[in-house]
Order: structure tokens, then C-alpha cells, then sequence
């Protein structure tokens, strides 16, 4: 199985990392699975908080705001934020309240 670059995000096959939404995607067709699912558009951060990257499509479960900053699992764990399981690549498992930089 090869593993997708996820830039310095990349641990152990799994990821974990700091974005922010900056849209929403909405399907007018899908497969069974997306019916009804709430998918953003995402933009990583880096330490500085600037967007860094590709922006790429999140599924989450709650209805998002566009600048909210939120926690984005990728790669094949993404798939066990929901029950049952989707097939995704990444999925938005937790909304950012603060962010303090030392």
C-alpha cells in the first residue's frame, strides 16, 4: 500500500492537522453513502496559522462556518469518525476554540 504525502503532516500512516474551512460542498448527485453528509473545503495552516497547500474536502458531522478553524484526520483512519464508516480521506473530527502561540 503506498502512502500519500501529506507534506510534514505524515506519521506512522495516520494525520492529524490544524485547518481552516474556507467552503462548503454541496453534491447534486452521490453514491449512498454522502446522502444527506455535510462536506466542507478545508485549507491547512501552518505554524503561523497562513494557509499552506491544496485546499481538499473534508466530511464532518455539524454544519461549519467559513474561517472556523477545526482538527482534520486524514488517511485511512478518517473513515472511523463516523458510524458506520464512509469512504473517505478526510474527515473534520473536532472544531478549534482557541489557538494560543507560545
Amino acid at each position: 500500500m503506498q502512502e500519500r504525502d501529506r507534506g510534514n503532516y505524515r506519521r506512522r500512516g495516520c494525520c492529524v492537522k490544524l485547518a481552516k474551512v474556507v467552503g462548503t460542498v454541496v453534491l447534486s448527485q452521490c453514491i449512498e453513502p454522502f446522502r444527506g453528509q455535510i462536506l466542507h473545503l478545508t485549507q491547512d495552516l501552518d505554524e503561523h496559522l497562513e494557509p499552506m497547500g491544496e485546499a481538499e474536502v473534508c466530511a464532518t458531522w455539524a454544519a461549519l462556518r467559513e474561517g472556523d478553524a477545526v482538527i482534520v484526520e486524514v488517511a485511512r483512519e478518517a473513515c472511523n469518525a463516523f458510524a458506520p464508516p464512509l469512504p473517505v480521506d478526510a474527515a473534520i473530527v473536532g472544531k478549534v476554540d482557541e489557538i494560543h502561540l507560545g
